[in-house]
């Protein structure tokens, strides 16, 4: 999968960015996953339990898989086909057998209802990248892996981002609908279209239009958000070496699907 390791505007930071502390979104969700569903047992490095790893691993690469086709050659392969490759070996991951066979089940299922329902002639303008762009007023540099998104075809709007969640959690949705709003006004100069979250499990959408989102609030949440990130991760690096941080760093980006 592919990621952008550049500024939104080239391959590489330009020279303002690189004196900003970047704000990761992967790391917003680790630590909102951490508090919420990590307490248990077989928490793994992303906060979440290690089979829902697991499959948010396996969902990310079946999408990426499948958009990575030609519409003409989507609308022949069928996504549980390409899931079914992807979908971990049955282990003590999960909490039976049962489980096992039902968590795939219900991915699978509502995987078949979204790719046929959604953008089914177009090929998506950004597909697992991770991009990163300097809030000045912020002083941050903000970095938001988008899993998938389309070209609006409304004037002043700019995309129609998609985000895929095994089971969606209310405080990451609100830090990546803001992260994205911000992001999308800063490249663009205007705001999404919609920004959609879907929570396999349960199959819900959250569905929100991008012009609802006032940019200053998001600007406020996000610097709130920076606050709060780099109090928790200055509490983490105190119990752990900077050889720590580079590995889990490296873990955290593999549960979110860009490795």
């Amino acid at each position: 999968m592919g990621a952008a390791a550049g500024a939104f505007t080239g391959t590489k930071p330009d020279a303002e960015a690189v004196r900003y502390r970047r704000l990761n979104d992967y790391r917003m969700e680790h630590i909102m996953l951490g508090g919420a569903e990590g307490a248990g047992s077989g928490a793994s490095a992303t906060g979440l339990p290690r089979w829902r790893q697991q499959v948010q691993y396996a969902v990310g690469h079946t999408l990426n898989d499948f958009y990575s086709l030609r519409p003409e050659v989507r609308r022949e392969t069928p996504v549980q086909f390409l899931l079914e490759r992807r979908w971990p070996p049955k282990g003590n991951a999960f909490a039976s057998l049962l489980h096992y066979w039902e968590v795939k089940q219900a991915v699978a299922d509502e995987l078949m209802r979204i790719v046929a329902d959604s953008f089914t002639a177009e090929l998506p303008v950004m597909r697992f990248e991770q991009w990163h762009i300097p809030v000045r007023e912020l002083e941050i540099e903000l970095a938001v892996i988008f899993q998938l998104a389309w070209n609006s075809e409304l004037a002043g709007r700019s995309l129609n981002i998609q985000k895929f969640m095994v089971h969606a959690n209310p405080q990451v949705i609100t830090g990546f609908l803001h992260m994205a709003n911000v992001f999308c006004h800063k490249a663009y100069g205007q705001p999404a279209e919609t920004i959609a979250i879907y929570s396999l499990l349960d199959g819900r959408r959250h569905l929100h239009d991008g012009a609802g989102m006032p940019l200053q609030k998001s600007l406020d949440y996000v610097r709130l958000l920076s606050v709060f990130l780099e109090r928790e991760e200055h509490a983490e690096g105190c119990a752990e070496c900077s050889r720590g941080r580079s590995d889990r760093d490296e873990s955290l980006v593999r549960g979110y699907g860009l490795m």
